[in-house]
């Protein structure tokens, strides 16, 4: 048993001993890897001058790539914006070191605008770059490289950043820790502060469209294309070139270093007529600029859409040469919009109104103008708004409407009120033959919304304002709409054979549902007892700003009119003269009546202390 339990000991012994020579042969590899990161917290360690030897900044670019490598060449760059969102920088350095480098960790300040993201985001980056100053200094963002550099080798370090809307478009000059390890430094590593100068370049977003307006067959359009960029950068250099409008076996291409605008059409349907080249320059960030042409659609190609492409090369935030393909869609007309068919309107009025808050009767007129018979026309008539209502009949069918006729119908129509002083319309369908050809067409009539005014005398009569007669009386306004710059002249009135001398009072303006007064002065001192006849006329204008005239012929009564002569009129001055004294005589009588009471009141108050006073002494006196 002894010698089995020895046996036993010494293989334990044998296996550590060869595990820990194992361990030992190996350490080396992972202190290069695993010990450099607790003993690099203190500030850097390598002094960057012209005797420094260690890594070096080359370049900083944006990238899709997310992983730090050795291959520099021919870079990826993207441009980005403010408000990018997770994007990567990658900073390029070399080994200018004679030694090999080994387990390479940056750390880069993050100027404001940029937050880090994705793996870059230790927290402990932040506070370890912060020890280096000894401040605070924002956000940092991290990236690694494990791999063994020689010397003059190139590597590149990706950092992981987040561009905000706060970002500005341009250049910004950061820094960044480089931690490292050497041969000479196994066990710990060194560090570098380093300058990384970086640029924001912006983006360039083009985008097609057009004028929006329809094409119409078997005539020149001329049509403008939009080319806008809602980018943060300039796309600078573009030259735009229209090779064709075909089918795709006719289409042509270029190269994409011939810096043109190819347009193209998806059918053979449309011909270009305009020119063909236009030297755009700069497209301005949050700009556009726009080419024109003229296109010809083909009969054939009446109730369409066609697809435009339009290959656009321009030079981007770095500079570089750019192809970009942009499309869009013209729509073509299902017919001439020049129709055969007017279609006009005649109201009661002078002109196109209508009155709103009453049901009132239109005509519509529909003229042939075109060159040919129109047979089976359907019209169907509807207003613009929903408080545009048509109260009548809406549709209409006409059999035949030869060349140069005009066939006339009436319905009745209901505005809101909440449309006055506002134009509005109606909107006419028409759906005929013409020429062989079924056609739809669409016509709208314009027309403007006034409110009524109903104007009506009330509460005349003669009265003596100021020693001379007045024919006063109110106006009332019962429509819709204020009567404006409204005046009022006396044409006739009983008993007064000449009134041309009387001039027009200006009355302002006749607010709706509310009444104002007038006053005509008389050139008469009195008239007789009766009833007088009058005529007045008043004058104002509707919304349109068109004068219009009234007159209303009424009776005024004319009662017993006192008239004072100027005694009388001195006797009453004197005697209203007599009365204001007497008044202010009576209010000084009850002013003073008011005081003496106060002033009694007060004494009593005082007499009634001083006999309290009086027995508070002869009790005292008592007592003692």
């Amino acid at each position: 048993m002894s010698a089995t339990k020895s046996k036993n000991i010494f293989l334990k012994l044998l296996s550590v001993s060869l595990f820990a020579i194992l361990v030992i042969s190996v350490s080396p590899t992972f202190a290069n890897a695993q010990t450099f990161r607790s003993d690099c917290s203190s500030s850097t360690t390598t002094r960057v001058d012209a005797d420094y030897n260690g890594p070096v900044f080359l370049d900083a670019y944006w990238t899709d790539r997310s992983s730090s490598s050795t291959n520099s060449l021919n870079p990826n760059e993207l441009e980005v914006g403010p408000g990018e969102g997770p994007s990567t920088l990658a900073a390029v350095f070399v080994n200018r070191s004679p030694l090999e480098l080994y387990a390479v960790t940056g750390y880069l300040r993050l100027p404001d605008g940029f937050k880090p993201g994705g793996t870059s985001a230790d927290p402990q980056a932040k506070s370890y770059f912060a020890s280096t100053f000894s401040k605070s200094i924002g956000d940092v963002s991290q990236a690694s490289y494990f791999a063994k550099l020689v010397e003059g080798e190139v590597f590149t370090l990706y950092f992981d950043v987040d561009i905000t809307d706060d970002a500005k478009v341009g250049s910004y000059l950061s820094s960044a820790i480089l931690d490292y390890s050497t041969p000479d430094h196994v066990r710990s590593c060194k560090s570098a502060l380093l300058n990384v100068p970086f640029i924001l370049p912006g983006k360039v977003v083009l985008d097609l469209g057009t004028d929006n307006k329809p094409l119409t067959p078997k005539v020149p359009n001329p049509i403008d294309f939009i080319i806008s960029n809602t980018g943060s950068s300039p796309a600078t250099g573009a030259i735009l070139t229209i090779l064709s409008i075909g089918d795709d076996s006719n289409r042509s291409s270029r190269d994409s270093s011939s810096s043109t605008v190819t347009l193209q059409s998806s059918e053979t349907e449309l011909v270009n007529l305009g020119a063909n080249t236009f030297n755009i320059g700069t497209i301005p960030a949050n700009g556009s600029t726009r080419i024109s042409t003229t296109i010809f659609p083909e009969a054939t190609s009446g109730s369409s859409v066609q697809n435009i492409s339009i290959q656009i090369t321009y030079g981007n935030a770095y500079g570089y040469k750019q192809t970009e393909l942009l499309t869009t869609g013209l729509v073509v007309s299902p017919k001439p919009s020049e129709s055969p068919i007017i279609v006009s309107v005649d109201t009661q009025h002078d002109e196109p109104v209508v009155t709103a808050g009453i049901v009132e009767n239109i005509m519509f007129q529909v003229t042939n103008n075109g060159d040919d018979e129109i047979t089976d026309l359907l019209l169907t008539l509807s207003g613009e708004t929903t408080e545009m209502k048509i109260m009548g009949k809406s549709k209409w069918m006409i059999s035949s409407l030869p060349v140069g006729e005009t066939f006339e119908f009436t319905t009745d129509v209901f505005a809101s009120t909440n449309l006055i002083n506002t134009p509005s319309s109606f909107n006419m369908n028409l759906d005929y033959i013409s020429d062989g050809e079924s056609s739809l067409d669409a016509a709208n009539v314009g027309v403007f919304v006034s409110g009524s005014i109903e104007l009506t005398l009330y509460d005349v009569q003669v009265s003596s304002i100021g020693g001379k007669l007045h024919l006063v009386g109110n106006v009332l306004n019962q429509g819709s709409t204020t009567g404006k710059f409204a005046n009022i002249e006396l044409l006739s009135l009983a008993d007064i054979p000449d009134v041309s001398d009387i001039s027009p009072q200006y009355m302002g303006d006749l607010t709706d549902d509310s009444s104002i007064p007038f006053s005509i002065p008389l050139p008469v001192s009195s008239l007789s007892q009766g009833k007088h006849p009058f005529s007045v006329k008043v004058t104002y204008a509707d919304d349109l700003r068109n004068f219009h005239e009234i007159v209303f012929d009424d009776i005024v009564n004319v009662s017993q009119i006192k008239q004072q002569s100027s005694n009388e009129r001195g006797e009453s001055s004197t005697l209203m003269s007599t009365e204001v004294l007497l008044g202010i005589a009576a209010a000084v009588i009850v002013v003073i009546v008011i005081v003496i009471k106060i002033r009694k009141k007060k004494s009593e108050i005082d007499s009634s202390a001083d006999d309290l006073d009086f027995l508070l002494d002869n009790s005292k006196s008592s007592k003692n």
